[in-house]
C-alpha cells in the first residue's frame, strides 16, 4: 500500500515510531476520532484529512512523555505546554522538525509549525451524573478561558450556533490577560483531568478533543484494544468501533459533502528525505 500524500507520509513515519515505543514499554494506546474512522472506512487516512489522533490512558500517557524523548529519532520532538511555554494547546504533539506547515485556521505562513500527530490523555469521569455534569462544566470553562488567551487562533471557520457566536463576541472583548494566563488554565485543566480514576470510571475518554464531552463514552467501548489495518501498518483502536463511530459521526460510512471536508495544515516545506 503506497501513501502518495507527502504529509501523510510524514505522519505515518511519526506514528510508526510512537507505536514502536508503546510496544517496547507495554503502553496502551487507541486510534481516536478521524484516525479510527479512517481505519474503518478507508483502511488508512481519510483522503482529505491530514493528522493522526491517538489516545493513551493517563498512566501510559505520563510514562510515554518520560520515555519518548530519549527513544524517538532526533528529528522528532515531543511538545506540550509543560516543556514549551509558547505552545498553545493542552495536548501533546510529536513533531517532525524537518517539516514546515501552517495551520489552515491561522493561515499566516510566518507562524509555521511542523507536521505532527496528536496524543491525548484518556481519563475517567465521576460516576455520579450530577458530579459528572459539574466536572464537565469546570473543564469546559477552563478550556474556554485557555482559548480566549489565544484570540488570534480561534477557529473562525467553525460552524457555531447563534448563542455561541454572541457569547464568543462578548468574551472576546474581555481583557483576559488581566484575569489569567494560558499556562494557569492548562494547569487547572490538567489537575481536573488527572485526578479522575480511569479504573473505577464507567465513562472515559478525551474531553480535550474536538467533540468535547461527546468523546466521553462507556469504558467497555475501548476494551483491550483491537488492531485494524491503517495504510501499511496495523493500528490499535477501540474494540466497539461501530458504537463509537456511530455515536460520534452518525452514519459514518457516508462520505461528507465536499464543503465539510476540512484540512488542518498547509505544507510549506518537507525535506526530501521524508518523501523517500
Amino acid at each position: 500500500m503506497v501513501v502518495s500524500n507527502p504529509l501523510h507520509q510524514v505522519d505515518l513515519k511519526i506514528v510508526k515510531e510512537v507505536i514502536k515505543i508503546c510496544e517496547e514499554y507495554n503502553l496502551s494506546y487507541y486510534a481516536l476520532g478521524g484516525t479510527m474512522l479512517g481505519a474503518i472506512r478507508h483502511r488508512g487516512f481519510i483522503p482529505w484529512d491530514d493528522d493522526i489522533d491517538l489516545g493513551m490512558p493517563r498512566k501510559d500517557y505520563e510514562k510515554f512523555l518520560k520515555v519518548a524523548p530519549i527513544r524517538l529519532s532526533e528529528e522528532l520532538k515531543i511538545v506540550n505546554y509543560k516543556n514549551t511555554p509558547e505552545y498553545q494547546y493542552y495536548i501533546t504533539r510529536v513533531l517532525d522538525t524537518t517539516t514546515q506547515v501552517v495551520e489552515e485556521r491561522i493561515g499566516n505562513s510566518s507562524k509555521y509549525t511542523h507536521a505532527s500527530i496528536d496524543i491525548f490523555p484518556i481519563d475517567g469521569t465521576p460516576n455520579n451524573i450530577i458530579l459528572r455534569k459539574i466536572y464537565y462544566l469546570r473543564v469546559l470553562y477552563h478550556r474556554a478561558m485557555m482559548s480566549l488567551c489565544y484570540k488570534d487562533s480561534i477557529d473562525r471557520k467553525r460552524k457555531r450556533g447563534f448563542a455561541e457566536k454572541i457569547l464568543l463576541g462578548i468574551l472576546e472583548k474581555i481583557p483576559i490577560e488581566k484575569i489569567t494566563s494560558p499556562y494557569k488554565e492548562k494547569e487547572k485543566i490538567d489537575k481536573l483531568l488527572s485526578k479522575q480514576d480511569i479504573e473505577s470510571s464507567k465513562l472515559i475518554g478525551n474531553i480535550m478533543g474536538a467533540y468535547r464531552t461527546r468523546e466521553i463514552v462507556p469504558k467497555e467501548w475501548y476494551g483491550e484494544g483491537t488492531k485494524y489495518q491503517f495504510e501499511d501498518i496495523k493500528i490499535v483502536g477501540l474494540d466497539m468501533y461501530d458504537e463509537y463511530l456511530t455515536y460520534t459521526y452518525g452514519d459514518y460510512m457516508q462520505l461528507p459533502s465536499e464543503d465539510c471536508r476540512k484540512t488542518h495544515f498547509k505544507v510549506i516545506n518537507i525535506e526530501e528525505k521524508n518523501g523517500k
